[in-house]
């Protein structure tokens, strides 16, 4: 679907902001409250923008990014489904990807990797004779872009997960963090009723939460293939990288405009990025280009996204 300007600038505010009030979306992009609202409305209905999140640092509380990457024989539609099916009865689940060469990515909250172990192993019982080979790695920092090929801005704010600190929260917390994870603009008002607090004590909250950097910020999520756009996984391999050298590279993939996030894992590979571009020669042009540049990177793996589904951003406890 090609969208306006207007339509971009609102996807623009509501890409790192998405709790913004319509009043002060209307103002930055230059139209009246009521157009501003109808053209959100429009963007949900067409299903471009298919909800809100919170971004959590569940680092702060504790619990690593564990992700399995598993290669699985004769992957269709119906494995698929029963992995995903599986995947939502897990709590520990947050993420299922279904990628190219019959790879399915899952990411695991845990807190010990024993416990990511057993976590997975309860999943890899209920595929015996599927699963044929799995990889691990945990990732300890994850840089989030804004979607800057949308705008077409060079717009360098980025949000970085995997804070050092930890954050202490109660039960009211967690509830108020389980009704964001729904829909990131529901009102004060609303989760005030829900938790028996006022608006105000329940802004507090959520302020506080912010502060501490749980909450890293709210973002929209998108369609992609309907604005046509693919999601690209990039693993770097290195030879001879020196520290400073690996910090010019990270600083060349935030100047990109199609680069959304950049990961540092400790696994199989040194660094990884993902891009959202609309032809394989626009990855394949940009990876020349970086080896050009960096000829410490010694090889390279592209991974298709074919399928991400968002089971939680936070563990069900």
């Amino acid at each position: 679907m090609k969208l306006s300007i207007k339509d971009m600038k609102i996807l623009h505010e509501l890409d790192f902001n998405a709790r913004l009030p319509i009043t002060q979306i209307a103002k930055r992009i230059g139209l009246s409250p009521e157009v501003t609202s109808y053209r959100i409305k429009q963007l949900e209905l067409k299903g471009i923008i298919k909800g809100y999140v919170p971004m959590i640092d569940i680092s702060t509380l504790g619990y690593m990014f564990c992700r399995f990457r598993l290669i699985v024989e004769n992957l269709n539609s119906d494995i698929e489904e029963k992995i995903i099916s599986l995947a939502k009865g897990t709590p520990s689940i947050g993420w299922v990807i279904i990628a190219g060469n019959s790879t399915v990515g899952l990411v695991l909250y845990a807190k010990s990797m024993r416990e990511a172990e057993k976590y997975y192993s309860q999943i890899a019982t209920s595929f015996p004779t599927t699963i044929k080979s799995k990889e691990f790695s945990v990732a300890h920092r994850i840089y989030h872009f804004r979607r800057k090929y949308l705008y077409g801005l060079r717009d360098n704010e980025e949000l970085i997960w995997g804070n050092d600190q930890k954050v202490m929260i109660d039960a009211i917390d967690r509830e108020i963090l389980n009704n964001l994870i729904t829909n990131a603009r529901v009102k004060y008002t609303e989760l005030a009723l829900i938790v028996k607090l006022t608006p105000m004590a329940v802004l507090n909250r959520i302020k506080r939460l912010k502060k501490e950097k749980l909450i890293l910020g709210f973002r929209s999520v998108l369609d992609l293939q309907k604005l046509g756009y693919n999601h690209h996984k990039i693993y770097l391999f290195f030879q001879n990288i020196t520290l400073s050298r690996k910090e010019t590279l990270k600083e060349f993939l935030r100047q990109e405009l199609f680069v959304v996030y950049i990961t540092e894992a400790v696994g199989r590979s040194d660094l990884e990025f993902e891009m959202h571009v609309k032809t394989d020669h626009e990855v394949h042009d940009f990876i020349n280009k970086l080896r050009d540049e960096f000829p410490e990177i010694k090889s390279f793996e592209n991974t298709l996204f074919y399928r991400e589904e968002i089971i939680r951003y936070f563990p069900d406890e």
